[in-house]
């Protein structure tokens, strides 16, 4: 771990700098708002507070308009302002107030018109979205991201990195990144990385006899081994050096590679976005290596390392050294006297290693993690730290134990990559930021919170035509106004002529008989209230001649003015001549002559499942019913109850008596028509009525009708089954 130390020390310096700049960031915006928050108290102080929030949410759809109107779409690659002026006028949900909480805001991710989507496939599954076929909207296209990176290399080997003086910027690594979103938390990454990285250890070590770069095998004046410059004679301190070497190393590295990336802060349940996105990465590398070693002076001789070894041999500082300078920094100090930087001779390599000379290839495997802060929708800045395994132990040249065995150290050497980067998103003008800085529950909590309970019943209650069938329900969904209506908002026709009830002077005229442009029916006499017995007249038995010289037949049949003859009574023809002039005697009744008043159609009453009273919006057909018994006080009526609710006989037929009654009670109480004009029936069937609920509901009636000549009935029947409960009137 402590190879590691300051990459460590240097990932919580910059953590801590970002972090101290986010929150004065953050400080700043609360600051703002706090000030913002006590201007708005002390100028509405003496507002009430419903008043004051109402006026408040106006003032800023008010302001966020006048701010859109300076704004150039032109100048808004994803089309943001078109998606975002919405929120920007709206007092709910409102741009400003959302940005008071969360910076920066998602962007208007709006699926259901955003204009990034593009192939086929997506277009498909985005129309059978719309359409609500599918569940899922299609993936959006996002934008690409390019990096650049610089920071620190450091090699974990056998030569500890060499950080003193020169040796920090001699660690050092830069390369660039590409990245695409693979979805919300996976995204891939390719790149390519140039690292330098530098070691030097202050302890001698004697594993020389199997190194073939210190014996001179690479280049004969790299002798460490058998070298007489090195004899006890030549030294400064007269201790013989050879087989005795301080390892240090230069690494040159080319890297590409290929990984794949967790990201972990886009996902957010309790805020709409973070300027903070962490992720886990690991994936695949190879690189080309050299290494170098400084082994020769600048007169092309070996180093005599004699004084720097006597501090690690004896373990005692040199005269005039402070006593509180450690062995190790003593030892290094001496060895910068010692060491000129170049690294001119080549270390350790491998024979049969595939490479260019003696640049090595290997493959490795790459972990890591890192966080990067959202600058804006164009750039984000990074820190990451990035570990390259290997199975490689010559990184550093260094891999023998000691002489006296051919063994190799038991450890590979592995990289350690601590940088900085600079990322920039490429294709916003037809893409999203890329995914992986969107956060997927933001679309959904959006739709959420549009839903408006209020609005969506408002919506499926809406009656434009105020018939009271709701639109969804309607039929007929521009009826007049205060015209009546059947259950499916259709204006009534209870005559079917043509002319709804409401237009037509007559809504009630007998069938089969011309109507003017009133809907008035041109008839004789009413044959449903005034009405001849022909038969009975014997003077008016083959028609008459009426005010305006229209000749009215037996049988109700008008002809036209200069007739000569027409068809009497018997069949055979009459002359005009010998009709009668004026109307016959009337006599008021249920109907009489050739026409059949029980074909008229009379409106009828509609009761909820088990239920006997009169619902309110159908007074208006009992007003019909009752003004027309009272414009014919001879007329009989008759009332027929109707009721299938259950598979219980007895039941349906004591509801449906408890229905006829009340509607004639109600007409009775209501309009003063006397009982005995009608006559009381009803119906209940054997089993519950089937089909759907507004089937089953229209067979919960009461049906009335004009009662032909002769019929009778009891207008008061007693109940079918004396003491049982059926239905309520409540």
């Amino acid at each position: 771990m402590k190879r590691f130390t300051k990459s460590l020390l240097l990932i919580g310096l910059l953590l801590s700098v970002v972090t101290i700049q986010a929150q004065k960031k953050s400080s700043s915006t609360s600051k703002k708002t706090t000030k913002e928050s006590k201007a708005k108290k002390s100028s509405s102080a003496a507002i009430d507070s419903s008043s004051a929030a109402a006026d408040s949410a106006r003032a800023a759809a008010k302001s966020a308009s006048n701010d859109t109107s300076k704004l150039d779409e032109r100048k808004d690659p994803q089309n943001q302002i078109r998606f975002m002026k919405p929120d920007m006028e709206s007092p709910e949900y409102n741009f400003y107030e959302k940005k008071r909480i969360s910076t920066p805001l998602m962007m208007r991710y709006d699926l259901d018109s955003a204009i990034y989507q593009k192939d086929k496939k997506k277009i498909k599954q985005q129309k059978s979205y719309l359409e609500r076929q599918y569940h899922f909207p299609a993936k959006p296209k996002d934008a690409w991201e390019l990096g650049v990176n610089f920071g620190a290399a450091y090699m974990s080997g056998d030569v500890k990195p060499y950080t003193q003086g020169i040796g920090i910027v001699q660690n050092i690594g830069a390369g660039f990144t590409v990245r695409k979103a693979l979805g919300y938390t996976l995204s891939i990454r390719g790149g390519y990385n140039f690292m330098m990285m530098t070691g030097r250890n202050w302890e001698a070590d004697g594993n020389i006899k199997f190194n073939q770069a210190l014996r001179g095998v690479y280049d004969p004046r790299v002798d460490y081994y058998t070298n007489p410059a090195l004899s006890p004679s030549n030294t400064i301190t007269g201790r013989g050096m050879n087989t005795l070497y301080f390892h240090n190393y230069r690494t040159m590295m080319h890297e590409v590679h290929l990984e794949g990336l967790v990201n972990l802060g886009n996902i957010r349940y309790h805020k709409e976005r973070s300027i903070v996105s962490f992720y886990a990465l690991a994936g695949v590398s190879a690189f080309l290596f050299n290494t170098k070693t400084d082994a020769l002076d600048d007169n092309g001789n070996v180093h005599d390392f004699s004084e720097a070894f006597q501090i690690y041999e004896t373990q005692t500082l040199p005269p005039g050294v402070d006593s509180r300078t450690s062995l190790r920094k003593a030892a290094l100090d001496k060895l910068k006297g010692v060491f000129d930087g170049k690294y001119e001779s080549q270390a350790e390599a491998r024979n049969n290693v595939t490479g260019l000379k003696y640049w090595q290839f290997i493959p490795t495997v790459t972990l890591g993690m890192g966080l990067q802060f959202h600058v804006s929708k164009w750039v984000t800045l990074g820190l990451e730290q990035r570990f390259i395994l290997t199975q490689e132990d010559l990184l550093d040249g260094y891999r023998w134990t000691q002489d006296e065995y051919a063994s190799f150290t038991p450890n590979s050497d592995n990289i350690s990559y601590t940088s900085l980067s600079l990322n920039f998103h490429l294709g916003l003008k037809k893409r999203t930021e890329p995914m992986y800085w969107l956060n997927p529950i933001h679309y959904s909590y959006r739709k959420i919170s549009e839903i408006d309970p209020k609005a969506i019943a408002e919506e499926l209650f809406k009656d434009d035509d105020g018939d009271g069938v709701p639109n969804r329900l309607d039929k007929e969904p521009n009826t007049k106004t205060d015209c009546p209506t059947d259950v499916k908002g259709v204006a009534l026709d209870s005559d079917h002529d043509g002319i709804i009830d409401c237009l037509d002077k007559e809504p009630y005229s007998p069938p089969s008989y011309p109507i003017d442009s009133n809907g008035v029916a041109i008839i004789p006499p009413n044959p449903c209230c005034d009405t001849v017995r022909y038969s009975s007249d014997p003077q008016h038995r083959n028609g008459f001649i009426d005010d305006d010289n229209n000749i009215i037949g037996p049988d109700g049949t008008v002809y036209p003015p200069g007739t000569d003859s027409i068809i009497g009574a018997d069949g055979k023809k009459v002359a005009v001549s010998t009709l009668p002039k004026g109307k016959p005697q009337i006599r008021r009744g249920g109907g009489g002559g050739a026409f059949d008043c029980s074909k008229i159609d009379l409106p009828e009453v509609i009761f909820e499942n088990e239920k006997y009273y009169i619902d309110p919006q159908f007074y208006g057909n009992m007003h019909q019913i009752a003004e027309r018994m009272q414009m014919c006080p001879d007329m009989k009526l008759v009332v027929t109850g109707m009721d299938e609710s259950r598979n219980d006989q007895k039941f349906n037929e004591q509801l449906s008596w408890n229905r006829a009654n009340a509607a004639v009670d109600y007409m009775v109480e209501k309009y003063g028509i006397s009982r005995d004009r009608y006559i009381v029936k009803y119906k209940g069937g054997k089993k519950a009525a089937i089909g759907t609920p507004f089937e089953k509901k229209m067979k919960n009636k009461v049906e009335f009708r004009y009662a032909n000549d002769g019929e009778g009935g009891d207008s008061n029947p007693p109940a079918p089954h004396p003491g049982l409960k059926a239905g309520s009137n409540k």
